[in-house]
């Protein structure tokens, strides 16, 4: 018991330090490159995973698991690049509801490949949470003329699914912080790739260099570091569930730091996919364990 309580713990400190991104995104100066940006974000981020994981002799890793963290690795300047693009057009709290869609995103793949049983009330709730994701999508989007911030954070929310899905055997056979320090150091290669070919290596100013320190150590490494472990612990569904708290944490930070609130359709749509994530996560009848149970049963 007191080890699930540490990665629901470590879960809920993880989603606090992700929706600072939604926040900082916005003191990113437009005059600078993103992939600029992403790259001094991801190499910072690889860092302070190094400094904080843990160390010891490498475990033997498989083709397949070196597949997965490379691609997770890969993706992950791409989802930042989103994220941050995105964060910029749309409010801080509705930014991080989109993109927590990819928590419905990762139950459904889990579902598909058996690796989770749901109960009647959790199918409807993954059922209501889309709807909820739609509302928000066609009132951000059509109405208020925020197409292109709603494009950026949903496909930035179908690719963390995949990649969670995709990484979760090998964070619980090599050991989160391994994976993790690994992912990010690809991470990293990819997005100076990215900024050589985009013609963006520019230094623009020691503000703007200190404050992707802030991302890629605070809303990056720690987050992903912390996830990673609650995952290694409880599975990948039920981890990614505790991503509801992300938009509360967001709609507090915006409302102090930047004064703002969404409005009320936007506000409806936005409880009505943290409640039906509320309702799967909390609803769990008797049924027999599921793959994530038996392959998650001791420490790494």
């Amino acid at each position: 018991m007191a080890y699930k309580r540490g990665a629901h713990l470590a879960l809920v400190i993880s989603s606090a330090f992700f929706a600072s991104g939604y926040i900082l995104a916005r003191a990113i100066d437009p005059e600078v490159g993103m992939w600029m940006f992403v790259a001094q974000a991801m190499l910072f981020c690889a860092l302070t995973l190094s400094f904080f994981g843990q160390r010891g002799a490498k475990p033997r890793v498989s083709g397949r698991a070196v597949f997965a963290i490379f691609f997770n690795g890969a993706s992950s300047p791409i989802i930042v690049f989103m994220v941050m693009e995105g964060s910029r057009l749309v409010t801080p709290a509705l930014a991080s509801i989109i993109v927590i869609s990819n928590v419905l995103m990762i139950a459904g793949l889990a579902r598909a490949l058996g690796r989770k049983r749901f109960t009647t009330s959790q199918v409807v709730a993954l059922f209501t949470g889309f709807l909820g994701i739609i509302w928000i999508s066609v009132e951000r989007g059509s109405l208020s003329g925020e197409g292109t911030g709603v494009v950026y954070l949903l496909a930035s929310a179908v690719i963390i699914a995949v990649v969670t899905i995709s990484i979760e055997k090998s964070v619980v056979k090599i050991g989160w912080a391994k994976v993790t320090q690994w992912s990010f150091w690809v991470g990293f290669a990819i997005a100076f790739i990215a900024v050589i070919a985009t013609g963006q290596f520019k230094f623009h100013s020691p503000l703007q260099t200190a404050l992707a320190v802030v991302v890629g150590s605070l809303s990056l490494g720690a987050p992903v570091l912390l996830f990673n472990l609650g995952m290694s612990r409880i599975g990948s569904a039920d981890a990614a569930a505790f991503k509801l708290l992300i938009p509360f944490f967001a709609l507090i930070y915006g409302a102090i730091f930047l004064g703002q609130t969404p409005n009320i359709n936007s506000s409806a749509a936005g409880l009505l996919v943290v409640g039906s994530l509320a309702v799967y996560q909390f609803s769990n009848r008797s049924h027999g364990p599921d793959m994530e149970e038996t392959i998650i049963s001791k420490p790494i």
